[in-house]
């Protein structure tokens, strides 16, 4: 589903959507889709996995990866408005959890995917390291996770994704 229809969209509308967008905190920016496979494939995401998107925004994460890798995807996102556009989105390929981040329960999860700001990605470290499994993934794009040692780094686009493994 392609976002065409903005375009048809009323100003007042529109507006209000931005106001109701940007309001929780982080401005959402969806990743290019060749970006997000990119990210995937750093992770060796597969069929076997469970991979969870933190801000999932729009879906598109958790839609390639539950669609193109197969595996077993949830997003999670704590602004409505873009829980329920991710929702029709994304369909029955993959779960879209309405939620805080520093509240979901992710020791379930073989891969995070996580476009975050700085600050959040820092803040999530204490979580990560507590929550995730041995081996588990996490690549985040744009933001290196600081004190920790990457495992690899590729340059995604405009900027560099980092992949870091719980030891």
């Amino acid at each position: 589903m392609e976002l065409y229809w903005l375009s048809l969209v009323p100003i007042p509308f529109f507006t209000w959507l931005l106001i109701e967008l940007v309001r929780d905190e982080a401005i959402p920016i969806p990743l290019p889709k060749d970006t997000i496979r990119q990210m995937l494939k750093l992770a060796k995401v597969s069929k076997k996995d469970v991979v969870y998107d933190l801000g999932s925004g729009d879906g598109r994460i958790v839609r390639i990866a539950a669609k193109e890798f197969g595996a077993k995807a949830v997003g999670v996102e704590k602004n409505r408005l873009l829980v329920w556009l991710s929702r029709k989105m994304v369909g029955n390929k993959g779960r879209i959890v309405h939620g805080d981040i520093f509240e979901e329960n992710l020791n379930k999860a073989d891969v995070i995917v996580m476009y975050l700001s700085h600050k959040l990605v820092q803040q999530l470290k204490p979580k990560l390291e507590k929550e995730l499994k041995k081996g588990a993934g996490i690549v985040s794009a744009s933001h290196p996770i600081e004190g920790w040692k990457e495992v690899e780094r590729i340059r995604t686009g405009h900027f560099y994704s980092y992949l870091y493994k719980i030891s």
